[in-house]
């Protein structure tokens, strides 16, 4: 008889897919030897879809336990949401742990996961908001800071058009950093991105870190031009006609400093006579120079040879011919 275990009875009636599972689980069943469990196999869920409802549910044990589980699920880009990856989901999010937690686990090992747009994990969160997951990936990788995706846009032109303003200080003072003046494919800088957003308070930002206001883009537009309303258009003139007032006063105040410090260099400046110079010298010579009597100091070993030579001066005996 052949050794392969008997199929089991199953029963006519089974209403609830736990039967199904108890027969399996009890038997060990495989669709081999029990094809009646290729109906339970086929409705099981993928794990890509699991591992993403996972992190959508900000579920980290059992993230870690698929992941573990299936190591090569561990980016796991949806191709039918821009290629996006297991990071770009928990940043567009916000969970921290996740992300944290992903990056640990090497999803960043082999480059900077980027997706259709060519957008960086670190943009998803400038984009949605996410201040924690931002300053999480800011820290941990500062290269991806200025890069910019499909449209030209990098991280501080989405922080500054979608409000995410406690991000928009690290962008501008990490290394290497966002630029306060860069483009993108319009030629629109963050000014006008914030301009067109009313983020009022992200003008102050940008132009407290040199970002120029006079920027136009391709159509010849400058940053006021966006302003969402006219009393943000009156505050972003006030606000530009108080900084280049700022920066002519700091202007100024260099120009001052430096001519302090002139004036201070020529005060110090002092003229030597022939006397004083005779003096600083008699100053620095040493005790045994004397100007009538020059003496040299002797060593000890030249001393005990001009004994010697002295004592024996004039005594030597005269050699005797022999006769």
């Amino acid at each position: 008889m052949s050794n392969l275990p008997q199929a089991l009875p199953v029963p006519l009636s089974l209403s609830t897919n736990t039967t199904f599972q108890l027969i399996c689980r009890r038997k060990r069943a495989d669709s081999k030897y029990y094809p009646g469990c290729k109906i339970q196999r086929k409705n099981m869920i993928e794990v890509s879809t699991r591992l993403r409802r996972a992190i959508v549910l900000n579920d980290l044990p059992l993230v870690k336990r698929i992941v573990r589980n299936n190591p090569q699920w561990l980016q796991n880009p949806d191709y039918d949401d821009k290629s996006n990856t297991s990071l770009h989901l928990a940043s567009k999010e916000g969970f921290a742990e996740i992300a944290e937690y992903l990056i640990e686990a090497g999803h960043e090992d082999q480059g900077i996961s980027r997706n259709v747009d060519w957008d960086t994990p670190l943009m998803i969160a400038a984009a949605h908001g996410r201040v924690e997951v931002g300053l999480l990936l800011i820290n941990r990788f500062p290269r991806c800071v200025p890069w910019a995706n499909q449209e030209g846009m990098d991280a501080l032109m989405l922080s500054a058009g979608h409000g995410t303003l406690p991000l928009l200080t690290p962008l501008l003072t990490t290394n290497p950093s966002c630029s306060p003046n860069a483009h993108d494919n319009a030629g629109n800088t963050a000014l006008h991105h914030a301009s067109a957003a009313g983020e009022l308070k992200a003008l102050r930002v940008l132009l407290s870190h040199g970002a120029s206001p006079l920027a136009q883009n391709a159509h010849n537009w400058t940053p006021i031009a966006y302003s969402a309303s006219i009393a943000a258009e009156v505050y972003f003139k006030n606000l530009v006609a108080e900084f280049e007032k700022w920066r002519v006063e700091s202007m100024q105040q260099a120009r001052e400093r430096e001519r302090e410090k002139e004036r201070q260099r020529a005060a110090g400046v002092r003229l030597v006579t022939g006397d004083e110079m005779m003096q600083e010298s008699l100053r620095n010579t040493p005790d045994e120079w004397s100007p009538i009597e020059p003496k040299r100091m002797m060593t000890p070993t030249a001393a005990k040879s001009d004994a010697w030579a002295s004592s024996h001066t004039g005594s030597r005996a005269r050699a005797s011919s022999g006769d």
